[in-house]
């Protein structure tokens, strides 16, 4: 069992650490996400009554979306792996800029954002509201080594000046305020590089409003609790990223399918899901589908990255992980910019 309970992140820690510096103040039980549970349930409930007043196209719950959408049960048996379409448009742009503080939240968050953009640029869709069908944005080379979206823009949002923070309320931010590219804005805000200075400029002090209204161009559309495996699978399937924040820990080295094993020290830590293999092969080899999983430490492990049977890579810094190891994690859909809308996706092994 991991170490319980975690320790909260000293306001001492320094806001620029390094790589190395940052892995081990999760190792030495510092915590990244909030193990309270009064105060995860809290930001529950402010996250379920956010959504539901969104409006009758927005569901709190993940399966009510997947059974309003038609597309329960799409993933079975199935192979996805989104963030193979995000390399299409941005080379490079995995692992993004390493983390250098406790802001393990909003660097999930923002893959999960970007995964399910990208999902429904591929799919072409034409959003309700604006009428216009999503491209992909142009973004320095700079840009997409930092990760392509902005870590900084939600990690603003997050009401405190410390580190730590919820999945919930991360989500909730990404509807309300939407996404920022790494670039350049203008009116002194340039995104384009990472660092633990510039993430400490706001927190309990909000962002001004023309830098709101900048990312409020870009919203979120919606956000959905996951739970259980078959609306993990099935949403990812459909090109819904998630963002996830748990407490358990796994090894440094992939196995030869790019799989980790889980280990007993625990992390309290946030990591977005950008894949799931619910292949029988897969099931027969480990007992269980597997869950791709996008971890912020820059490539902090080692060993093969191919997935087994196809010829495609998860990214660096990624690794699979056993359902049952992570199943009780907080898992939090995202929809994008068009909702909930089935979507035709080219096929990983077919379409490499």
């Amino acid at each position: 069992m991991p170490r319980l309970p975690f320790r909260r992140w000293p306001d001492d820690a320094g806001d620029d650490l390094s790589p190395m510096q940052t892995r081990l103040m999760y190792a030495d039980g510092y915590a990244g996400v909030e193990s309270n549970p009064e105060k995860i349930r809290r930001a529950r409930n402010e996250f379920d009554e956010h959504i539901t007043n969104q409006g009758d196209w927005s569901y709190a719950k993940a399966e009510d979306a997947a059974y309003a959408n038609s597309f329960v049960g799409s993933g079975s048996g199935k192979l996805t792996l989104l963030s193979q379409y995000v390399e299409q448009f941005y080379p490079g742009c995995y692992p993004g800029a390493s983390q250098v503080t406790g802001d393990c939240v909003a660097h999930s968050q923002k893959n999960a954002d970007l995964a399910s953009f990208i999902a429904e640029v591929v799919a072409g869709e034409v959003d309700p509201v604006s009428g216009l069908t999503e491209g992909a944005p142009e973004v320095s080379l700079q840009g997409i080594k930092s990760g392509v979206l902005s870590t900084i823009w939600p990690w603003w949002w997050r009401g405190y000046n410390s580190a730590g923070w919820q999945c919930y309320l991360a989500a909730k931010v990404s509807t309300q305020h939407g996404c920022m590219l790494c670039q350049d804005h203008g009116d002194d805000l340039d995104l384009t590089h990472y660092n633990g200075k510039l993430a400490a400029r706001y927190g309990r002090k909000s962002p001004p409003e023309d830098f709101d209204e900048i990312g409020r161009q870009h919203l979120v559309r919606t956000a959905a609790r996951a739970e259980g495996m078959e609306q993990c699978r099935d949403l990812l399937k459909n090109g819904f990223a998630i963002t996830s924040c748990g407490s358990e820990s796994f090894s440094g080295m992939r196995d030869e399918n790019g799989v980790s094993k889980r280990t007993r020290t625990g992390w309290s830590h946030a990591m977005a899901i950008l894949g799931f293999d619910d292949r029988p092969e897969i099931r027969r080899k480990y007992g269980d589908p597997l869950a791709c999983f996008q971890n912020s430490w820059g490539v902090w492990n080692s060993g093969p990255r191919q997935v087994y049977g196809a010829n495609v890579e998860i990214p660096p810094g990624a690794f699979w992980a056993r359902w049952s190891d992570v199943k009780n994690r907080t898992m939090i859909a995202m929809s994008s910019v068009a909702g909930w809308p089935q979507r035709d996706l080219p096929d990983i092994l077919e379409g490499w």
